[in-house]
């Protein structure tokens, strides 16, 4: 019988098995087995060594050619960018006004240097070369979600360039989430929009026929001052 109480490093481990044989005859079953033990791990307590060994593993994923193991990588990145505002609702941690997360560093708090691991494993994964595939969309959006996500506990210096290199993506899930992270962004930063981001978001908002990606493109505008919430419900009808 399988142990159903592993942690995220044996399950790490598990997954690592699936890789080095690069089986592909496996029943579905046995990996939906695998991912509920996935998602039962994350509410437990999770340490450091448990999210560095998940996030070393979801790299390795990533650089995999196996078509099996795409459905655990789907699994992982539908968890992810939950995982700070878990960890955050699960602690007493406390944090300065306009404190910096940095990228994968030694924080003295455990669940800080978590956040920094998490944020470090979105920067990997976005200097991953984009194959064009659907399992490359779902990790994209899986690291710009993570990185929005925590926006908003932190400032974090690199990313408006990371958002931006997303907001033109061919992929519409992508192009969204970079938006809502320059939404996070403009939120909790007093910094201006050039004239060519503002004519970006224009011109996004005038091709999409999506109302959620041209409300999020207005309300960068709002955060950022260049627009008051009439005249965007405004734009938005027209």
């Amino acid at each position: 019988m399988k142990n159903k109480n592993r942690n995220l490093t044996e399950i790490c481990v598990e997954i690592d098995k699936i890789i080095q044989t690069s089986s592909e005859k496996s029943k579905k079953s046995e990996y939906n087995d695998l991912m509920s033990e996935f998602d039962s791990a994350l509410f437990n307590r999770i340490d450091y060594k448990q999210v560095d060994d998940l996030c070393n593993i979801t790299v390795k994923i990533a650089k995999t050619k196996n078509k099996i193991i795409r459905y655990i990588e789907k699994g992982i990145w539908r968890e992810i960018p939950d995982l700070p505002f878990r960890l955050f609702q699960d602690s007493d941690l406390e944090i300065d006004e306009n404190e910096v997360l940095k990228p994968d560093s030694e924080y003295e708090n455990e669940i800080k240097k978590i956040l920094s691991r998490l944020l470090k494993l979105s920067y990997d994964i976005l200097e991953l070369n984009d194959d064009k595939s659907k399992s490359s969309e779902i990790r994209r959006v899986g690291a710009l979600e993570t990185i929005a996500e925590l926006l908003d506990y932190f400032l974090i210096n690199e990313c408006k360039s990371i958002f931006l290199k997303s907001i033109n993506s061919k992929y519409p899930k992508e192009q969204y989430s970079a938006l809502v992270g320059l939404e996070n962004y403009y939120a909790t930063k007093d910094d201006e929009i050039d004239d060519k981001l503002l004519e970006n978001l224009k011109k996004i908002i005038h091709e999409t026929d999506d109302r959620t990606v041209a409300s999020t493109c207005l309300q960068i505008q709002i955060n950022a001052g260049l627009k008051d919430e009439f005249s965007a419900v405004c734009s938005i009808d027209d």
